[in-house]
């Protein structure tokens, strides 16, 4: 494991760590995001281990692009009011698993390709939920201070990151194709990633389901 690797798998275990300490305080959809994130330490850890030992990591790539994207989804179906956002919601998770089992069998096999086929519309979807959340917090805005407020962190790790790995995967593909190098493309990656899940940490920090509940009064 090299250095970048070493502090992403830390920063993993300190969130992982918080999430596990302040999991009663948490609603429920910051419960899924809990699980999430240690589920998402677990499987980088086996990646690693399978980087290792077998030169590539697709199989735990393939899984964590999956679960990554149910986890958010389903996140975000309890955080909407609109029904309509919901339904295509719901939508989403069944076409994307449907096409990610296809994609796994016939076009990038499960453990051997990254799932980019998945990862890249996954990603837009994200993208698409945080703006419309946003939208829809300005509809209906409560009295907490929006930096004290862990929709508002949860919402703005997910736009973040969306975007810049959207843009990721662009370069990397520009680089690819042109045969340039592009080792720091993936020290690009573990910056996104980390800052990524600050900020999901930053969300749990201020969850608090008593507080949410006094204020919806």
């Amino acid at each position: 494991m090299d250095t970048l690797s070493i502090i992403e798998c830390i920063i993993l275990l300190i969130v992982s760590g918080i999430c596990i300490i302040r999991y009663q305080r948490l609603s429920f959809p910051f419960k899924i995001l809990a699980w999430a994130v240690i589920i998402s330490f677990i499987l980088t850890i086996l990646g690693n281990l399978f980087a290792i030992k077998y030169k590539n990591n697709a199989p735990t790539s393939q899984i964590d692009c999956i679960t990554e994207f149910i986890f958010f989804s389903v996140i975000y179906y309890y955080l909407f009011k609109n029904k309509l956002v919901k339904k295509a919601i719901v939508i989403s998770i069944i076409v994307i698993t449907v096409a990610f089992f296809i994609n796994a069998t016939f076009f990038q096999p499960f453990n051997k390709v990254f799932p980019t086929y998945i990862y890249a519309p996954s990603q837009i979807l994200f993208a698409v939920f945080s703006l419309l959340l946003f939208k829809e917090m300005l509809m209906y805005p409560v009295k907490i201070n929006i930096v004290k407020q862990s929709v508002f962190w949860y919402n703005t790790a997910i736009l973040f990151y969306s975007t810049t790995m959207f843009f990721f995967l662009g370069l990397s593909n520009y680089l690819a194709e042109h045969n340039l190098n592009d080792n720091f493309i993936f020290n690009f990656w573990y910056i996104i990633s980390d800052v990524f899940h600050i900020l999901i940490c930053i969300a749990i920090l201020t969850e608090n389901k008593d507080i949410i509940a006094v204020d919806e009064r």
